[in-house]
């Protein structure tokens, strides 16, 4: 007797192709879930086409109009038409995974410009409120000083201040009388001139 069976002895039970005579649960195949953008036929190139378009239209009005300061309003009306209607053709499976991609990193691009000028301009306001604070606890502090009331004269009309000064002659009388002494005629003459 050979010690090994023939290669054509059955040595273990072969599965049964009917599936009511096998003994065995039959192997399940698992398949992955679809995304929700493979799970709709309904995909639509040419709606991939406009919404990135409109994107980056919208993207280019964002920076024009925050380089110019005008338009604000109205590209906040147009931006919202143009996410809304990309939500709506997402939820409905009409975009492609890169206009998606795309049209995510348009949003994320706006997104940081506007935060970042929304920061700066709330920089801008807390510096400016804060200067006026300064500013008017510094005059605060010099009205309540007793050396600049002291200093203060009596306060004058505007008609006093349009005038000019009347000449005092007994302060300009010393220089007079120096200057009529040594230049014997100050006028000039027609020999002079």
């Amino acid at each position: 007797m050979p010690r090994f069976p023939s290669s054509n002895a059955r040595t273990r039970t072969q599965p049964s192709s009917s599936p009511s005579l096998s003994h065995s649960p039959s192997p399940r195949k698992h398949t992955p879930a679809a995304t929700p953008y493979e799970r709709c036929p309904a995909m639509d190139p040419q709606m991939d086409c406009i919404l990135y378009r409109e994107m980056s239209d919208s993207e280019a009005a964002f920076l024009r109009c925050m380089a110019s300061g005008r338009g604000k309003e109205d590209f906040m009306r147009r931006w919202e038409v143009v996410l809304k209607r990309l939500v709506q053709a997402t939820e409905a499976g009409q975009l492609s995974i890169g206009t998606l991609q795309a049209c995510r990193s348009i949003v994320a691009r706006v997104n940081a410009v506007a935060s970042k000028l929304s920061d700066c301009e709330l920089a801008a306001a807390q510096m400016v409120e804060r200067m006026v604070a300064e500013t008017q606890e510094h005059v605060k502090h010099l009205s309540d000083s007793p050396t600049l009331s002291t200093v203060r004269g009596p306060t004058s009309t505007p008609l006093q201040r349009l005038l000019p000064p009347q000449p005092n002659d007994l302060l300009l009388a010393p220089y007079r009388r120096w200057f009529l002494d040594h230049f014997a005629f100050p006028y000039l003459t027609a020999a002079d001139k």
